[in-house]
Order: structure tokens, then C-alpha cells, then sequence
């Protein structure tokens, strides 16, 4: 028989036992040099998990720990709640919350979350989440921090089908309503793709296109409504939409004035399982970009938020955010850039 494996750190350990015994009919006994020829067959056993100092008395999957943030991207100003996930115990446990560079804890006891009620520079840094049960402890870090753009815009040089800017982030669950809001300035006059956000099942989700000097073009699901403009002459253009799926109003703003509202969709959910670019119009999920489509220009102070905001909201976005949490927004945008763009103050 095989010796007993050892323990190591409370995780499962595989011990084989190869257990000798006699086959059915032949001799149980013979002599180390006799003639007599015994068969023999081995039976082996796999043992898991009674020996874990971890887990008296049961296997148990190894502790383990995942700091999330609500919202997904942070924003400044706004609310945000990091909690530490766990896996493998469903006890009670105890969690100490931890900042890099404070000595004392910040928190300690039952809860899994911290929360910060108006999120400022203060409060940027690396945080750290200690769980621990009568089972183990698990450790998990979170890097808390700010990618502020403001003052800053993304130039797309020249027209190409291989240069945009890939938001990385998204809606935590499908849209019913929504707002999109961004700058832009250009001396285009073909048509040109702002914002795609494109799922698998629509490329069109939503799009934010200027198909002429005179002209807007709003998508929700495939389908578009048009808002005539005044032609620009060498200014930038500050444009917000929002849509809501119960009525299917969509509100249009160009430098924070309001243009007649319209319908588009109504009933619609917005999938929330997206890839969104700006820059590039999407023919496919994430891909089949068109260089006749494709912006040259200037592009910034872009925000989505999944309520519709009020002509008031807009009419201050200047001086101060809405209420509401943004998906993604200017003043902590996730991004990746992709081909030619630059990133300049």
C-alpha cells in the first residue's frame, strides 16, 4: 500500500492506493523462489480531500476573492460601491478593507461592500479586500483610479477604414432608455459615422451619423429618424440624443438647443452585449468599417448614460454633470485606440 499524501495549504490532495491481493482460485501463499506462479491484480483507489486542514471533515473548493465596482466605470462626483466577492465558502466571514499607504484598516467585519458616497481625488488609490472564515482567507486588490480627459480631444488625421477608438465599457444590462452626447469639429462634407454601437444581432443599434452638412442621422435598432441643421461654418458641434423604448421619443440638441421631438422604435430593448466606437461606423459586430464613412476631425466631452436627461440636464453639462451615473463619460473614459488617433490636449 502507497504511503498517505500530505496536506499542503488546506487545498484537495490525490492519494492512490495500490492494494496487492490474491486472485480468486489461486494460492494465497507461495514461496519467494517457488515454482508455484500466483495471479495478481491491482485495485487502485483515489482518495480526495479527507485530509484538508482547511475543510474538517469535507472537500471544499479553495477560497478565493474578486473585487466589483458599481458602476463599472467610476465617476467623480458620483456614488460608487466596491465589493469583495467571494467563492468557495458560503459561512460567515470577515473582511478587512485596506488602502495603500493608511496604515489603520478602513473598515472591518460581516459586510463585503465599501461605499463611497461622492467619489473625489481623495479617494484614488489601491484598495485592498482581507476574507477571511473558518475555512481560509483569500485577498483580493482593486486600483481605484481616474483616466480624466477633460481639456483633451481625440484626432482622427485622416480618413481610413482601420482608426477609431474603442469605448471599453458598456451597459451592465439591456436599455430602454438613453443618452448619448459628444463634440465634435470637422470640415467634412460626405458622411460620417460619430458613434456605433453595434451588437451581434444589430449593427445598427445605435448610431450617431452625419449624413450631410444639413443633416443628422439617429439609429436605434436598425431604423433612423433625420434632424435638419444650419451648415456649420468651422465651429464645433456639441450634440446630444436621448430615446426611450416606452413611447419611443427621441429628443436631439445641437449646442444645447432643443429641436423638435420624434419618434423611433417605440417598445424597442437596446442590447446591452455591445461593442461602441467612435470614429467608424460598424457594417458588422465590431468590424466592416468603411473608409467613405470614417470621421476626420476632432472628437470629445463624450458621454452615455442609460436615462434620458432633461433639456436642463443638457443645457448644464457644461458646468456640471447630471445626477445619474454615466456608462462611460469624459471625465473617466475607458479607452483603446486603434490605428491612427491621438490623443491631445
Amino acid at each position: 500500500m502507497s504511503s498517505l499524501g500530505k496536506v499542503e495549504g488546506g487545498s484537495q490532495v490525490a492519494v492512490s492506493f495500490f492494494w496487492e491481493v490474491p486472485w480468486i482460485g489461486a494460492s494465497a501463499h507461495s514461496d519467494c523462489g517457488g515454482d508455484m506462479e500466483t495471479t495478481r491484480f491491482y485495485l487502485l483507489f483515489f482518495l480526495v480531500g479527507l485530509c484538508s486542514l482547511a475543510a474538517p471533515g469535507g472537500a471544499a473548493a479553495k477560497l478565493s476573492a474578486q473585487i466589483q465596482s458599481t458602476p463599472q466605470v467610476p465617476s467623480m462626483y458620483h456614488s460608487l460601491v466596491l465589493s469583495c466577492k467571494v467563492t468557495g465558502d458560503t459561512g460567515p466571514k470577515e473582511f478587512v478593507w485596506e488602502k495603500k499607504g493608511i496604515h489603520k484598516p478602513l473598515q472591518r467585519g460581516p459586510s463585503d461592500i465599501l461605499l463611497f458616497r461622492s467619489l473625489n481625488a481623495t479617494h484614488l488609490g489601491i484598495y485592498t479586500c482581507k476574507v477571511t472564515s473558518p475555512r481560509g482567507s483569500a485577498v483580493a486588490t482593486y486600483n481605484l483610479w481616474i483616466n480624466d480627459l477633460k481639456y483633451k480631444v481625440f484626432v482622427f488625421p485622416e480618413e481610413s477604414n482601420d482608426s477609431l477608438v474603442l469605448v471599453q465599457a458598456r451597459p451592465e444590462h439591456p436599455l430602454l432608455n438613453f443618452t448619448v452626447c459628444l463634440r465634435s469639429y470637422t470640415d467634412l462634407t460626405r458622411p460620417y459615422s460619430l458613434f456605433s454601437y453595434a451588437t451581434k444581432e444589430q449593427d445598427n443599434e445605435i448610431v450617431l451619423l452625419k449624413f450631410k452638412p444639413t443633416e443628422y442621422r439617429f439609429y436605434v435598432g436598425g431604423k433612423y429618424v433625420a434632424f435638419r441643421v444650419p451648415e456649420s461654418h468651422m465651429e464645433s458641434e456639441h450634440v446630444c440624443v436621448t430615446w426611450e423604448s416606452p413611447t419611443g421619443i427621441v429628443r436631439f440638441w445641437l449646442n444645447k438647443n432643443p429641436w423638435p421631438r420624434k419618434g423611433l422604435q417605440k417598445g424597442y430593448e437596446v442590447g446591452n452585449e455591445a461593442v461602441v466606437v467612435l470614429g467608424q461606423e460598424q457594417d458588422a459586430f465590431g468590424g466592416g468599417f468603411d473608409a467613405q464613412q470614417s470621421f476626420v476631425g476632432e472628437i470629445s466631452d463624450v458621454y452615455m448614460w442609460d436615462v434620458g436627461l432633461s433639456n436642463s440636464e443638457v443645457k448644464m453639462l457644461d458646468y456640471s454633470e447630471p445626477y445619474a451615473n454615466p456608462i462611460f463619460g469624459w471625465r473617466n473614459f475607458p479607452y483603446k485606440i486603434e490605428g491612427e488617433v491621438y490623443l491631445v490636449s
